[in-house]
């Protein structure tokens, strides 16, 4: 996605991003057509036709128009239906985090006082809390995963699984994104994942097998720019796949959601109260409902017989230009004119093909990357105000290469990881440094100390 300014030499002057690399052959042979047409009407003194501007003028531009609002309603639908499965992910971790009780440290700091208590130095850690930690490490892991499953799943729906393969510069973002899993996911995690991408021309068997063969593709990362020279234009993508790697993730969500829940009996009292369990499951439920709203985006085209009218209208509109040639309104209303209505149908014709759909890579896509280092920066301010060192020292930050960093309005310079499965030869961790404003809540718990500690020196 491009940001722009409002300033009109900076609009007007862009070429990248604009309809202009996708029509300007098209605009080019139409404008040479029309003054060919009439430089032999001024030659022979006689116009082809007397047409005028009929009504199909009229009628091809309500269809256009009409279509390119069509389009722009579907792309606002995609960039709603984005917000609310990020946002969704962003609830279903922080009450997660939340809801979870832990041992005395967590269970102490959570629900007696929270930010202003005294620092947890006080309290005994035991088992329990240990327990909580590592559900709140799975809980992490496994949304900041849904969230690069979106993109992944969003940016080969349509190419991969409508028509059955995918470019190599799609091969190797889509590898970029199952690296970025790799360093999230367990090896049993994964290969269910990988499973689900259905790609067909897959050799590895094993998370093990990928692991290596993505490392040697990656090596040094921030050295490359795309694919190499010997890759074939397209890979085969599996028609017969049926489970979505988002679904699947949910499943596993779930799976630790249940086996985390603090029964009647009180027999896991670390977990999550059963009375939490059903309005975590129903978010999980709108996560899947979101997913489903952006994969109908991607996969259902506009319907043929409207495609096929639009396009039929607008090429016999253009091939009939000289039947509007009146030589004696002069070369400015034969040639300028004709010219400008032609970039006019085109371009609208282009942006309501580019509109459709919204996500993947394109130059006008949604930034679903940003949305994505978004929720893993505030999974991480979570995890710091649930008190939870612990769990902050498994992660860990990734530098990101320019040509991933790029593909986002923000530029992008890291990527959220587990410390013990990042690629280090792919590229090297960074740091886990506090950007400057993230950890407003952290300054927020340091005040509430002081005035708690000034309050009952003052009893």
């Amino acid at each position: 996605m491009i940001l722009y300014s409002s300033d009109w030499t900076q609009v007007i002057f862009t070429f990248a991003g604009t309809v202009w690399p996708n029509i300007r052959a098209k605009w080019i042979f139409f404008t040479i057509y029309a003054i060919i047409a009439y430089l032999v009407a001024v030659q022979q003194q006689a116009n082809f036709g007397s047409e005028g501007r009929t009504v199909l003028f009229g009628t091809m531009s309500f269809l256009l128009i009409f279509r390119a609002n069509a389009a722009y309603a579907r792309y606002w639908l995609g960039r709603c239906t984005l917000s609310d499965y990020i946002s969704e992910v962003r609830e279903f971790m922080l009450l997660s985090i939340i809801y979870v009780r832990g041992g005395l440290e967590s269970s102490t700091f959570l629900f007696h006082g929270g930010p202003g208590l005294a620092p947890a130095s006080t309290f005994r850690r035991d088992k329990f809390d240990d327990k909580a930690s590592d559900f709140r490490i799975d809980i992490v892991r496994l949304c900041v995963a849904l969230a690069v499953s979106f993109k992944l799943h969003t940016s080969l729906a349509l190419e991969g699984y409508c028509f059955g393969s995918i470019s190599k510069e799609a091969k190797w973002s889509l590898d970029w994104d199952r690296l970025r899993l790799l360093e999230l996911l367990t090896d049993e995690e994964f290969e269910v994942v990988n499973i689900c991408i259905g790609l067909d021309d897959e050799i590895p068997t094993t998370a093990e097998d990928l692991r290596k063969q993505i490392s040697r593709q990656f090596r040094k990362a921030g050295n490359l720019t795309g694919p190499p020279q010997n890759w074939p234009e397209e890979f085969e993508v599996n028609y017969a796949q049926l489970v979505r790697v988002p679904t699947a993730l949910v499943y596993i969500l779930r799976e630790v959601l249940f086996r985390n829940m603090n029964d009647p009996f009180n027999g896991q009292p670390w977990g999550i109260k059963d009375r939490f369990v059903g309005a975590l499951a129903g978010i999980l439920g709108g996560i899947l409902e979101s997913f489903e709203t952006a994969n109908m985006v991607c996969t259902t085209p506009v319907p043929l017989p409207y495609a096929n009218l639009c396009k039929t209208l607008l090429m016999f509109f253009l091939l009939s230009l000289p039947f509007y040639v009146d030589f004696d309104l002069g070369w400015f209303a034969n040639t300028v004119i004709p010219s400008m209505i032609t970039l006019a149908l085109l371009g609208v014709d282009s942006i309501a093909t580019e509109l459709e759909n919204p996500f993947g890579d394109d130059i006008n896509d949604l930034d679903t990357l940003e949305q994505v280092h978004i929720l893993e920066c505030e999974a991480m301010e979570l995890l710091r105000q649930s008190g939870d060192e612990r769990s902050l020292q498994l992660f860990g930050w990734q530098h990101v290469p320019a040509w991933v960093s790029d593909r986002s309005c923000r530029k992008l310079k890291r990527q959220l990881v587990m410390k013990e499965l990042a690629l280090h030869e792919v590229m090297p961790l960074q740091e886990d440094d506090i950007p400057k404003g993230v950890a407003w809540l952290m300054d927020r718990r340091e005040d509430v100390r002081t005035q708690n500690a000034e309050a009952a020196g003052t009893l």
